[in-house]
């Protein structure tokens, strides 16, 4: 009964764990805000994110207080051809506009791909791993598929997480040129919210890994008892009566066993002694006999 408890507590801690990771990670894959950075002489905020970016301008200053009155965000997507067209069209015109260079970071690169990859293989095997998970306690062999399918999640998070960490920290990536100066890109929140998913997705595997330990142990020690119960009935001694056996007919002469039981019965308190034969002549007279 303890053991039961254990494991469905652990199950339901991993898959809580698990459904967090996917809110947390979603929750970075849809933000713009894995790269920011603050372009001073354009008086805007650039955000960069996997498959769209955003540009929020500032406004003069409204009072002491509040130095800038921030307007909302507009957001194009990455993998817009007419965006494409337009940041082309910049490029070639470098030398005549002054905001070419940073326009280079709007581009869809093979490793926001890779990345983006990487995180909807991650989200679609840690929706696996729910489903999965679920039917555990009914179907113990699919414990192995929850465990298997959350590892190959946290390793594709893993690898996503890294792979941004590394191209963010390139220096190509890293420093956006304007017409005066350089800036520097910080990594945004969304970074750290998706790194918080893949946490999560650790910790549900340490428990999905101890809810796998239970339940296969659990149904080993089942399945122990039930050979040793089976075991020990086939050891049982069986009564056997001859007058059962096929070439034994009732109208046949007693066998040994039946003269035996007739003579003997096993319910006798007691059983005759036979006599003990003495001998009649003396052993002097045998003796003198034999010589």
């Amino acid at each position: 009964m303890g053991s039961t408890i254990a494991q469905k507590g652990l199950l339901a801690l991993s898959i809580i764990f698990i459904f967090a990771g996917i809110c947390l990670t979603c929750g970075g894959a849809f933000s713009p805000a894995w790269q920011v950075v603050d372009i001073r002489e354009f008086r805007a905020e650039h955000q960069h994110g996997l498959w769209w970016d955003c540009i929020r301008a500032e406004k003069h200053v409204v009072s002491v207080g509040d130095f800038y009155d921030e307007t909302p965000l507009h957001c194009m997507y990455k993998f817009d051809n007419s965006a494409e067209l337009v940041i082309q069209n910049t490029l070639n015109n470098i030398d005549e506009d002054g905001a070419a260079g940073e326009s280079e970071h709007h581009r869809f690169w093979a490793w926001h791909k890779a990345i983006l990859f990487f995180i909807i293989t991650s989200e679609f095997l840690a929706f696996v791993s729910i489903c999965t998970g679920v039917c555990a306690p009914c179907l113990p062999p699919t414990a192995f598929a929850f465990t298997i399918s959350l590892f190959i999640a946290m390793i594709c998070s893993l690898l996503s997480d890294g792979i941004f960490f590394l191209a963010a920290n390139r220096v190509d990536n890293r420093f956006v040129q304007g017409m005066v100066g350089t800036y520097e890109q910080r990594i945004g929140y969304a970074f750290y919210l998706h790194l918080m998913g893949t946490l999560c997705w650790i910790v549900a595997f340490i428990c999905a890994l101890l809810t796998t330990y239970k339940i296969v142990s659990g149904n080993q020690d089942d399945d122990s008892k039930e050979n040793l119960f089976t075991w020990q009935q086939q050891q049982q001694p069986t009564s056997l009566n001859v007058h059962d056996l096929p070439y034994h007919h009732r109208d046949d002469p007693p066998l040994l066993h039946d003269k035996f039981t007739t003579a003997f019965p096993p319910n006798a308190t007691w059983r005759p002694q036979p006599e003990v034969p003495y001998r009649t002549s003396s052993i002097q007279q045998y003796r003198e006999t034999s010589a």
